[in-house]
């Protein structure tokens, strides 16, 4: 299944004559105007889509989000968001020692944030008391000062998990709420056995591509057949990929 999503455009076209470099306006007649369009697609697996945007000002993920909840086609709301690559989320549980996470976002009053215990009820309290705001959680782990190291590692394991629980549920937070910041400083071990430290971005490593989609003028083969044609060609490369984050999502 596909969807073809568009946003009425507002800005002015022109044309330009490459013989001799004239530039003029584009006048439609009668009731006519422009269109910038969103290819979507429908995978098969795990509630996964492709988007494939056809210009900068076409509908993004929020706008369709919020289209598709204006639309009421599911008994809940509906959150989009980024696949969150499978070797984060290994990272994440092989990490031996999780030192701080640092976690921005703009609260949305049209969705209402998960029920939760640990950052995720920091994170309610913030939509409810700072609607309207930026809002930036740090926590920190002392390495040496502070809790003796007992208390330390319990710390650590908490925010273990409660950084996997707070990541799982990023598809409220997505979108209309601009989360620009989700990062974490984990230790992991290597292959000899040694241990480093090693920065964790869960907003940068999500699973996205590049592609070429290109129409035939000779065939005359509308552009969003060659949108879809793109997403599902980028869908089976990254299958594998997909289906794993997703698997280790749930």
């Amino acid at each position: 299944m596909h969807l073809l999503v568009g946003r009425i455009g507002t800005s002015e076209l022109q044309t330009v004559d490459l013989d001799h470099g004239h530039i003029e306006d584009i006048r439609l007649e009668g009731n006519k105007g422009t269109i910038d369009t969103t290819t979507v697609s429908f995978l098969e697996f795990g509630n996964v889509i492709g988007i494939l945007q056809g210009k900068p000002g076409s509908p993004r993920a929020a706008s369709i989000q919020r289209w598709l909840n204006s639309c009421q086609i599911a008994d809940h709301e509906v959150a989009l968001w980024p696949v969150i690559a499978n070797n984060v989320w290994e990272k994440l549980k092989k990490a031996t020692a999780v030192h701080s996470f640092e976690f921005s976002y703009r609260p949305s009053p049209a969705i209402a944030p998960p029920d939760g215990e640990g950052l995720s009820s920091f994170v309610r309290f913030g939509d409810s008391r700072y609607p309207d705001h930026r809002i930036t959680l740090k926590i920190e782990i002392p390495r040496k000062e502070g809790p003796g190291p007992v208390a330390r590692l319990r710390g650590q394991r908490r925010l273990q998990g409660d950084i996997q629980s707070l990541m799982t549920e990023l598809g409220y937070l997505e979108g209309p709420t601009g989360v620009d910041r989700a990062r974490a400083l984990v230790t992991l071990p290597d292959e000899d056995g040694d241990e480093n430290d090693e920065p964790l971005d869960f907003i940068k490593h999500h699973i996205t591509a590049k592609c070429r989609v290109e129409v035939s003028s000779v065939t005359g083969r509308p552009r969003y057949e060659a949108n879809v044609s793109a997403i599902m060609q980028v869908a089976r490369e990254k299958e594998r990929d997909l289906k794993e984050a997703v698997s280790a999502d749930q």
